[in-house]
């Protein structure tokens, strides 16, 4: 069984009804414009996958010396054949292609986090696996420096329901649907390859 994940609508009028002295909750990213990431609803669903992936993944704890913690999702649909899609979205500072993925906010679990990366990312919504599939190690170059850093990513399966028209990174990116086997090449990590291949075979 698998925690479904799935994003609640931003609920614009919760700030302004916010009780004095009461906590209020994480404030999202500041975006010009699209939806709003802001809430989490908990359910399960049997998800016979992503129980067989997560047998070979030891869970995440703390990253490597010197790592940052990352986590993303493998965002997939199902075409009316049964055929799985794979989400797949353009780097920022290159012309490769990758995953949605971004730094774990200690407010949110890593699953929560990759969902929300997700949705402001590709601006997907869907049912997201609470343990992890897999987890790769990459260099990441720091932005206006030639340093690069070591990233820890741990991934999480992402069955995708929604597909927004409009999202906070929309200008940003671009965003394409591809077979398993096209994902596999494109997205060269061997994790990623790994699951893709995995995938194609459900």
């Amino acid at each position: 069984m698998a925690e479904i994940i799935k994003l609640a609508k931003y609920r614009r009028a919760l700030s302004k009804a916010a009780v004095k002295g009461k906590a209020k909750p994480p404030k999202p990213r500041k975006h010009a414009r699209g939806r709003k990431w802001h809430a989490l609803t908990n359910q399960t669903v049997a998800m016979p996958l992503v129980a067989e992936l997560m047998r070979d993944t030891v869970p995440p704890t703390s990253p490597g010396p010197n790592a940052i913690l990352e986590s993303g999702v493998l965002a997939f649909r199902r075409e009316a054949s049964g055929e799985p899609l794979v989400l797949l979205i353009s780097k920022r500072r290159s012309k490769k292609w990758g995953i949605p993925k971004g730094r774990a906010e200690p407010h949110l679990g890593l699953h929560e986090n990759a969902a929300k990366e997700a949705f402001e990312e590709a601006g997907v919504i869907g049912y997201i696996a609470p343990s992890a599939i897999g987890m790769y190690r990459a260099e990441k170059s720091a932005t206006n420096s030639p340093t690069k850093r070591i990233i820890e990513v741990w991934v999480y399966l992402l069955e995708v329901t929604e597909t927004l028209a409009d999202w906070p990174e929309k200008e940003k990116r671009t965003t394409r649907w591809v077979s398993c086997e096209v994902a596999a090449r494109q997205l060269r990590e061997p994790v990623l390859t790994h699951l893709c291949h995995r995938l194609a075979q459900s």
